[in-house]
């Protein structure tokens, strides 16, 4: 499935075109959308946003065929390079490849699923811990650095890392309930030691963590026969999805 970031992405690149080439565009795709010129970007997001997981993945596939006529429609062609390449890193981010003019699912496991992304930082800013807010700016700059031109993958793992040892942070604070802190909360190892003995997590789970936060070390992350972007890609969704796992597993724990 197509996440936020890259619909808003998919908008910020149609907005350079011709209102009649959008309307066009996305009518023949299924979706109604009147165009001001004054607002073209607002309608732009609306319709973009409102669009089916079947319509937004048609309309990103010609978008991707046809680029580049687009592109030739466009003046100065940085403007367009820019706004495509953010495009196809926020795809990345979602899973897609663009091969040959063609998008690709580089990872089966995503054609049904929600980004991780939308539904963590939902879940992020009404869990209600200490540092959700750092923790949303954290996978936020990670996705931004994920997108920038040219790519700062390290940055990127490095955000990604510093949520999950953020978050599993205030999880191990809250499972202390308020007590005396029996471990060092700037070492992960105690951290994750302490979750294990609460009884909050198993020891394959302690295991699956730290694994996790290994891959995601600066220097662990050595791809062999695998583009940097995807390895990255992957790298950062372990982490978003053991995030996922930290928080909803607190939350049941606590009866919320």
């Amino acid at each position: 499935m197509i996440g936020h970031r890259t619909r808003y992405s998919l908008a910020q690149l149609l907005e350079q075109q011709d209102p009649a080439i959008v309307v066009t565009l996305l009518r023949k795709h299924g979706a109604p959308i009147s165009v001001n010129p004054d607002s073209l970007v607002y309608e732009l997001i609306n319709a973009v946003r409102g669009l089916g997981d079947r319509q937004v993945m048609d309309v990103l596939a010609e978008v991707v065929a046809t680029a580049g006529d687009l592109r030739s429609r466009v003046n100065p062609k940085y403007r367009f390079d820019e706004r495509m390449h953010d495009l196809t890193q926020c795809l990345m981010l979602d899973g897609y490849q663009v091969v040959d003019k063609r998008l690709h699912q580089s990872d089966p496991s995503i054609a049904y699923a929600a980004p991780i992304d939308d539904d963590l930082i939902e879940a992020l800013r009404t869990c209600g811990a200490p540092r959700s807010g750092d923790i949303v700016q954290k996978i936020n700059d990670s996705a931004q650095a994920f997108r920038a031109a040219p790519p700062d993958y390290n940055a990127a793992l490095v955000n990604a890392r510093i949520a999950l040892e953020t978050l599993a942070g205030d999880v191990a604070l809250d499972v202390a309930g308020g007590g005396p802190v029996t471990y060092n909360p700037a070492k992960w190892g105690e951290i994750l030691q302490f979750l294990r003995s609460s009884g909050e997590i198993s020891v394959e789970e302690e295991q699956g963590l730290a694994g996790v936060f290994r891959l995601l070390s600066p220097g662990a992350h050595r791809p062999v026969g695998i583009p940097e972007g995807q390895m990255t890609r992957l790298g950062r969704s372990f982490a978003l999805n053991m995030c996922w796992f930290l928080l909803q597993n607190r939350l049941a724990r606590r009866g919320t």
